[in-house]
């Protein structure tokens, strides 16, 4: 005799959860220039948004937020780079004037960046891992009334293993390249990207990002220059900065050393007159504010000993 069989259906929310434990089996891994494209920050107030999403010698089009923009190159400079950028103008913008700029600020010692196929490459006569291949920077001349929040994302593509230049450790690091760091975990140190500003009476201050995030790594193949085969990586970074305690602010930069023979694919700024944090990494203290937090735990601990005796 046959025994019948019979199924209990689903219910919807055994459906999602079903859903929900084999969707990461099957998400592909974020993959080449497009996938590691600028995205949008959703900020408060009023705000004002500029990107550079073709920093290449040759027209490219480009999906940015969902719509698709052909953009034409940049004029390409000499190899290593040391001919002048011309400042690129922001390619796609929530308004009309021309005021904020991507360009370089300077080479390094054996070359500098310069509009190559794909990116702008740091071009350079050297094949150290960890040397100044220059500075770059956007440029904001007319920013918001009553600037309080500015968040600058980059995607740039290491050489190996290392995009921004570290200055503090040369080409013995240990603090490690792009391709140690994991996406959405990251440290804010002193080789990241810096924000000037510059007030209505002309003086000027430089601050490190109060938050930084690897928003995504795009794998683009992989090197063997450091000896054995790794991933070679496009990262998209992001960078925060709490201006609301500020006032006056006439104009500002963001400015950046690459590592030799890395490319910067694209650049977007977003900056607003009201602060809302987008970017989830907070930055770690620098070393000063160590010692001012182990001077606090010092007193809180004498404080409760004394409440013991």
């Amino acid at each position: 005799m046959i025994k019948e069989i019979s199924f209990k259906p689903l219910t919807i929310a055994a459906l999602a959860a079903f859903s929900l434990n084999i969707a990461p089996a099957f998400a592909a891994l974020p993959t080449g220039i497009q996938d590691a494209i600028p995205v949008a920050k959703a900020l408060d107030g009023n705000t004002k948004d500029d990107g550079w999403y073709n920093l290449s010698a040759t027209s490219k089009t480009k999906t940015v937020d969902g719509q698709s923009v052909t953009i034409a190159g940049i004029p390409g400079g000499s190899f290593p780079g040391f001919a002048p950028l011309p400042n690129v103008v922001s390619q796609v913008k929530s308004d009309a004037d021309n005021s904020a700029t991507f360009r370089k600020v300077n080479n390094g010692a054996t070359g500098g960046a310069s509009p190559a196929s794909d990116s702008l490459y740091a071009g350079s006569i050297s094949g150290a891992f960890n040397l100044n291949g220059g500075k770059l920077g956007v440029f904001e001349t007319a920013p918001v009334d009553n600037l309080a929040n500015v968040v600058f994302q980059l995607e740039i593509g290491g050489a190996n293993g290392y995009d921004f230049y570290q200055p503090t450790v040369g080409n013995t690091t240990t603090v490690g390249g792009a391709s140690t760091h994991a996406a959405g975990a990251l440290e804010v140190t002193n080789y990241f990207p810096t924000l000037n500003l510059t007030f209505s009476n002309n003086t000027t201050t430089q601050l490190t990002a109060n938050w930084a995030e690897l928003t995504t790594k795009g794998e683009n193949g992989t090197t063997t220059a450091g000896g054995t085969e790794e991933p070679v990586y496009i990262n998209l970074y992001a960078f925060q900065w709490d201006l609301s305690g500020y006032s006056n602010i006439s104009s500002f930069n963001v400015s950046f050393d690459v590592v030799a023979h890395s490319q910067t694919y694209a650049a977007r700024l977003t900056q607003s007159d009201v602060f809302n944090q987008v970017v989830a990494v907070t930055a770690v203290p620098e070393p000063e504010s160590y010692a001012m937090i182990l001077a606090g735990l010092g007193l809180i601990g004498f404080a409760a000993r004394r409440r013991q005796v």
